[in-house]
């Protein structure tokens, strides 16, 4: 509980809240119970009365997440069950494409010659996505609701709660239809033996009836996927000082079950009684003092306006998403890393941002 305690069963509750300059791709979900792994997000569009960086004339909403068959629960019920979770009977996830269990989903319908923006959602709790149109360039103008400078990619890589906005423009002729991929990851299960990537594909129809154009698929790592110290923000902001470094490192915890566990610190983080807020906005100066939040939580004060740099070491060797909630962050340098448990991409070393860093609230 960060802002608010929950909202009890048969009760409701109304957000009122102004989005002001605020516009792009967002989502909404649950944060008490693992609602989310259940199901419990929607996308959240919001327009801009503004020019966009590159004009279309239509646009669609794809997302993408990992379902089970059995609500989180009782998985984790069944887990904590066990003496031992080593032995446990693996519960692999499918993937939803927009809702629909993998090839179910409906085709995405081009018009020849005209432009689309594809808003692109990752609602995942831990699968990785990768989205591709073979015999269609993809041009990136926005990420996790910040408009970026145009870059041109042959596929995305999204982990959990990502987002892109993309323009394609459609062929000059009906002649053919095409077939868009979709795969699924996980870092973690990718070391089970047992578990493979989910390879999904759909139609993107020009015409009923027209012939599949086959396209051959390169390699990953001969593809054009997009880096986050590529992407440069549309408004041109160069990188701002910092007042203060915060240097963060992930770490893992094998609990009673033999259940590993990730942390941002040197112990797990554990839920407060009181929510946070109420906290902040009721001790007065005492406020200001982190410890009065409870030393489970490993809390930060900041002080107004302050310009923090984080650095975040993932030394675990799993890939992982970072999430800052109701905040965009400069991304500034990234790597060295090795190989990834997602792809199939080359080894990256340490990048430096372009002279305008990409704003994001979700980075990999």
């Amino acid at each position: 509980m960060v802002t608010q305690c929950g909202i009890p069963p048969g009760e409701n509750f109304t957000y009122v809240f102004e989005t002001k300059d605020q516009f792009g791709t967002f989502w909404v979900h649950g944060h008490t119970r693992h609602q989310e792994a259940d199901g419990f997000h929607t996308p959240l569009i919001i327009h801009s009365r503004k020019q966009p960086v590159i004009d279309y004339d239509e646009e669609l909403t794809m997302t993408f997440e990992d379902w089970y068959t059995t609500e989180f629960y009782v998985r984790q019920e069944y887990i904590e069950s066990l003496e031992d979770a080593r032995t446990l009977v693996p519960n692999y996830p499918r993937a939803l494409i927009n809702g629909y269990d993998g090839n179910n989903t409906a085709p995405i319908t081009f018009v020849p010659k005209r432009r689309y923006r594809l808003r692109i959602i990752c609602m995942s709790v831990n699968n990785w996505f990768k989205f591709r149109i073979p015999g269609h360039k993809m041009t990136i103008i926005e990420a996790d609701g910040v408009e970026s400078m145009p870059l041109e990619v042959d596929g995305l890589s999204m982990g959990p709660g990502q987002r892109y906005s993309v323009i394609v423009t459609a062929h000059k002729s009906d002649e053919f239809n095409y077939l868009y991929n979709v795969t699924s990851y996980s870092p973690v299960l990718l070391r089970d033996a047992g578990f493979k990537p989910l390879v999904y594909t759909g139609l993107v129809k020009y015409r009923d009836g027209a012939p599949v154009k086959t396209i051959p698929a390169p390699s990953d790592e001969h593809l054009v996927w997009p880096e986050e110290t590529a992407m440069q923000v549309a408004d041109k902001q160069t990188r701002l000082p910092a007042d203060r470094r915060i240097e963060l490192n992930v770490n893992k915890f094998i609990d009673k079950h033999h259940v590993l566990l990730n942390a941002l610190s040197s112990s797990l983080y554990k839920p407060v009684l009181v929510p946070t807020l109420y906290t902040a906005l009721s001790m007065g100066d005492l406020a200001k003092n982190s410890s009065v939040y409870g030393p489970q939580t490993n809390a930060y004060v900041l002080k107004h306006l302050e310009v923090v740099e984080i650095v975040i070491n993932n030394p675990i060797g799993d890939d992982h998403t970072f999430h800052f909630h109701g905040h965009n962050v400069q991304v500034i340098e990234t790597g060295p890393y090795g190989n990834s448990s997602t792809d199939n991409r080359k080894p990256v070393a340490h990048q430096q941002s372009e002279l305008w860093p990409m704003w994001r609230d979700t980075v990999q």
